[in-house]
């Protein structure tokens, strides 16, 4: 990684991005799963189709159904906001090198690939644009700056730009990435303790970027990203974006996904041999935790947390 700048999110408005755009192509993914987001996806296309549609040449709707052969929901309030939308059922997403496997990361790879596959010329992977987007941000929080500010800084040069925020909770950021990011003095690695949120979803490169990096299947997408920006020879940014908030998750959901990011984090760097494991050491893919619960018995958990790291999709392109 060159280097990692710090912008706000009022930097890029839609007046000043748009010059910038030329003939690139800006497209917008909202990963979404079942019904959970059904009632928050209708109203944050629609304003995104009405302020900027100049801006958007296509937003694409990255669902998994909980049941395959069921049209659910979420795609109908999708369609209803833009009849236009490209949905893209991700348990039957063909990529030539996965299986049916679930997993954020994994869904993320297989939307890329289909827009490798099906929106560009060959070589012009530089000029698309695409902007990843939790869809279940709260309403009172998400708007235009979401687009304008991550795909403005990837019109301005950069080559990715990860969302930074003020989040009431972010248990895991706080207390698990950011310790974890910083505690390795190396000169790439130090680079990861400059995002001031590491862990966030929302994130925008070119095609060209995301085709180069690993993805992990699932805790581990964000963190796998990370440590590949800063090993590569890549212009980053850093986008305020202010304040955010989405559900909170269980406690137990929170040590999966604390688990999932140590362990990516490890590996990665196992990977670009910053670290090194002797006398049979390896890193494990079963969290056993025990723990004494509020009735005061003593409780055991066991949770396999086996993910894939997908190779970059230059490999199969």
């Amino acid at each position: 990684m060159k280097d990692i700048t710090l912008f706000e999110a009022s930097e890029f408005s839609i007046n000043r991005i748009l010059p910038l755009k030329k003939d690139k192509k800006v497209f917008v993914v909202f990963s979404t799963f079942g019904e959970r987001e059904a009632e928050m996806i209708y109203d944050k296309i629609k304003l995104l189709r009405s302020e900027c549609d100049d801006l958007i040449d296509n937003i694409i709707l990255s669902h998994r159904r909980e049941e395959n052969n069921r049209v659910e929901l979420t795609e109908i309030k999708a369609r209803e906001a833009d009849c236009n939308i490209e949905i893209l059922i991700c348990n039957s997403l063909f990529t030539p090198d996965m299986g049916d496997e679930k997993g954020k990361g994994a869904d993320m790879r297989r939307t890329l690939y289909h827009i490798n596959r099906s929106h560009i010329d060959s070589g012009s992977e530089k000029d698309i644009i695409v902007v990843f987007l939790d869809a279940d941000v709260l309403p009172e929080y998400f708007g235009i700056h979401f687009v304008t500010a991550l795909a403005g800084a990837v019109l301005d040069g950069y080559d990715f730009a990860k969302a930074s925020f003020y989040r009431e909770m972010g248990r895991v950021k706080k207390f698990v990435a950011q310790p974890l990011f910083a505690i390795i003095n190396h000169p790439d690695i130090k680079k990861l303790s400059h995002f001031a949120y590491p862990l966030s979803g929302e994130v925008a490169g070119t095609l060209k970027f995301f085709n180069s990096v690993d993805f992990w299947q699932i805790y581990g997408v964000e963190t796998g990203i990370d440590i590949d920006a800063c090993f590569g020879d890549y212009k980053v940014a850093d986008i305020n974006l202010g304040k955010y908030d989405h559900e909170h998750h269980s406690d137990i959901n929170i040590q999966k996904m604390s688990f999932g990011i140590i362990r990516t984090f490890f590996l990665q760097l196992l990977k670009y041999g910053i670290i090194e494991l002797k006398e049979g050491a390896e890193i494990e893919n079963i969290f056993h935790s025990s723990f004494i619960n509020e009735d005061g018995k003593r409780m055991f958990n066991e949770f396999d947390l086996t993910e894939k790291r997908y190779a970059p999709l230059n490999d199969i392109l």
